[in-house]
């Protein structure tokens, strides 16, 4: 069977066919079915409410006004997550080229499916795979997790703790201008965080970055800043 997606580098173990289809279907899952969550008002009252499935998040976070990227500039609103942008490309990408392989053209008379319909069309071919494919099955339930973690990665970043009152030693820029979804207008923002998910000290005007190594010089240039106080706000 033609593989649909790059071809993996050969094993001396073929997967379990079970626990690849399990973590694949697990997967899938999780990228096109809508989730159930839980409100508790302050009356006491328990809500239930329907979110939209995960793969139709990230497609409304391209479009313009959904951005989370948390992202800087001097002039206009962003058009949108660059972040969500990136990883619906992939997706869709991937998956134009795993269903032109099972013979699906996307591109024929009628309308294209959704991006969540693609994946339920790909994945309605799981079970040929389990029992022709097993390695293939396997690539695609990684594919498909690791769609799933950067996708709530995506819509829920890691918080960032800003580092108030110091200058960039790159770039000198103190501040920056921030989009809020909250408040729909710019706010000022240090330009200093420190990204906890990528273990770094991210400049948001310049982008320049120091990992855990530099983290010791780095703090020695920022306290020959003099600042009285390094204020860590959590935002």
């Amino acid at each position: 069977m033609t593989s649909t997606l790059t071809p993996r580098t050969a094993e001396e173990h073929q997967a379990d066919p079970l626990a690849a289809r399990l973590a694949f279907d697990a997967a899938i899952d999780q990228l096109i079915q809508p989730n159930m969550h839980t409100l508790l008002r302050d009356s006491g009252a328990v809500e239930r409410a329907l979110a939209p499935c995960l793969i139709d998040q990230l497609v409304t976070a391209t479009q313009p006004g959904t951005e989370r990227t948390g992202g800087s500039a001097r002039g206009s609103r962003p058009p949108a997550s660059l972040n969500a942008l990136a990883l619906v490309a992939e997706i869709s990408q991937t998956l134009r080229g795993a269903l032109a392989a099972l013979g699906h053209d996307l591109f024929g008379t009628g309308a294209r499916p959704s991006l969540a319909g693609q994946l339920r069309l790909w994945a309605s071919h799981a079970g040929s795979w389990q029992l022709e494919d097993v390695d293939y099955l396997a690539y695609a339930a990684q594919e498909a997790e690791r769609w799933v973690t950067a996708g709530r990665s995506v819509l829920n970043p890691a918080p960032a703790y800003r580092l108030r009152g110091h200058a960039c030693p790159t770039c000198r820029h103190t501040t920056v201008l921030v989009w809020s979804d909250t408040e729909q207008e710019w706010l000022r923002r240090p330009a200093l965080s420190v990204d906890t998910d990528r273990v770094e000290t991210v400049c948001a005007a310049c982008d320049s970055r120091w990992g855990l190594e530099h983290w010791a010089q780095l703090g020695q240039v920022l306290d020959s800043q003099r600042a009285e106080t390094l204020a860590l706000d959590c935002e």
